[in-house]
């Protein structure tokens, strides 16, 4: 016990460039008409993702509203759930859309360095 450290206020764990996880709050509006249409279709949760052959993560992300994919992949989501797009991002959502796009802008003019 006696080389055990006793710094118990420093983390294990480096905080800077986690994504923040399950911490970011989703956009509910956008997550609430994924769930309904998801239901609507009789869906199981992960269904409409593997369908269109997209990645887990990624799509969990547009679910809960925190990305906002390309106009084509936008189709193509809408597409499967039988809808039009603006169904699922309406014009009610443009300020948090326009805010996630400036952000996504950001970080891949930051990755593309």
């Amino acid at each position: 016990m006696e080389n055990q450290d006793k710094s118990t206020d420093e983390s294990f764990f480096c905080d800077e460039g986690v994504d923040g996880g399950c911490e970011i709050p989703s956009y509910k509006p956008i997550e609430i008409r994924f769930q309904t249409l998801i239901l609507r279709n009789c869906d199981k949760p992960w269904d409409w993702y593997k369908s269109l052959g997209y990645d887990k993560g990624w799509a969990s992300r547009v679910r809960r509203g925190l990305i906002i994919p390309l106009l084509e992949d936008r189709i193509k989501i809408a597409q499967y759930f039988k809808t039009d797009s603006a169904t699922i991002w309406t014009n009610s959502d443009l300020p948090h859309i326009r805010k996630l796009l400036k952000k996504q802008e950001r970080e891949e003019k930051n990755n593309g360095k």
